[in-house]
């Protein structure tokens, strides 16, 4: 008995057209130009029956047609954790005192002669 699960090689390839969708595009050749090239046709602004599209409706077709071109990017939320601590005292510290609570050994300056170099 076969076991469930994913295995390699399973499944339809992507980018496979199924029957119903080569049936349907071969069906829309037959008649003549896709939906979507007739709605770049609008978009381009091109003539059809004897008309020029307006500017209205050459936007209507690209908002409509736009999806099938450029995918919606996907909101994505992001948390990074750091090791900034943040604290809050009405007392400063002088550079020693924050140098031994924060565990800094030395402290590099650069010198102002090295940039002229």
């Amino acid at each position: 008995m076969g076991r469930g699960g994913k295995r390699s090689g399973a499944g339809r390839p992507k980018g496979a057209v199924s029957k119903l969708t080569a049936t349907a595009v071969a069906r829309a050749k037959s008649t003549g130009e896709l939906p979507h090239e007739f709605l770049l046709r609008i978009v381009r602004g091109e003539m059809i029956d004897g008309q020029l599209p307006s500017l209205e409706q050459r936007i209507a077709a690209a908002v409509s047609v736009a999806p099938y071109f450029a995918p919606k990017l996907a909101a994505i939320e992001q948390r990074i954790e750091t090791g900034i601590v943040a604290v809050v005292s009405n007392k400063p510290l002088s550079t020693e005192e924050f140098m031994v609570r924060y565990g800094i050994t030395e402290v590099k300056v650069p010198s102002p002669l090295g940039l002229l170099r």
